[in-house]
């Protein structure tokens, strides 16, 4: 039989892309395309301040801190105030709020600044004036409420769960003709649904199995 040869494809020879240095010699990487959706996408999105902005305090607060204190320093109440004071310290993540803004001189600022106790005495009357927190900005409110959201979502959850698995300790309790111990109640509160309603079965089937074994022999028979 002779030899045949079957047919392959032509091949092409691949383009060369052309390569692009930095002025170190180093090979600069391609720019991958972005996709018209994922443009749309960009371009709606509105990035919010880093922490290094959101520690700044904006000309107009800082406007309205000056018309506050009507120029004159907050603490010596004689000199004239030239700078902004973060009551609660931007090293602290204290934010450029109104409500964290002081307005002092320089001499002021700098004693505030070294002094933890005269900072404590500043951080306690504004926490007094505008309540906990009073550093946070909008940001920082929105993540605390979310925490708190979860919080009470988690407690309200536990106290479902602790209301569900009563009956199951009252059984116990009966059973044991004890109160549980608290690692025992602890065993019960780890326990999901499905898990409580078996051990509740089981437990109905043994204090029914006791409670027939404790009728007296004889019993409902007549003697002759």
């Amino acid at each position: 039989m002779s030899h045949q040869t079957f047919w392959k494809p032509e091949k092409k020879p691949k383009q060369k892309q052309k390569k692009t240095y930095n002025s170190l010699g180093q090979r600069k990487k391609d720019k991958k395309t972005v996709p018209e959706w994922k443009k749309d996408i960009l371009s709606h999105h509105q990035s919010r301040p880093n922490t290094k902005e959101r520690g700044e305090f904006s000309k107009d607060v800082i406007a309205e801190l000056i018309a506050d204190s009507n120029g004159i320093c907050e603490c010596c109440k004689t000199a004239e105030a030239t700078t902004t004071h973060h009551v609660y310290p931007r090293g602290r993540k204290g934010r450029g709020v109104k409500t964290n803004g002081l307005r002092l001189c320089w001499p002021c600022h700098d004693r505030i600044q070294t002094n933890e106790e005269l900072l404590q005495f500043w951080i306690s009357a504004f926490r007094d004036k505008y309540g906990d927190h009073f550093w946070f900005d909008e940001q920082d409110w929105e993540e605390y409420n979310r925490k708190q959201a979860a919080s009470k979502r988690v407690e309200a959850e536990k106290r479902e769960h602790l209301e569900s698995i009563k009956p199951v300790m009252e059984l116990l309790t009966t059973a044991a003709g004890r109160s549980l111990k608290v690692k025992e109640v602890h065993l019960l509160e780890a326990m999901d649904e499905k898990q409580i309603s078996v051990f509740e079965n089981m437990i109905n089937d043994i204090l029914g199995a006791s409670a027939k074994q404790q009728v007296p022999f004889g019993y409902g028979y007549f003697d002759d």
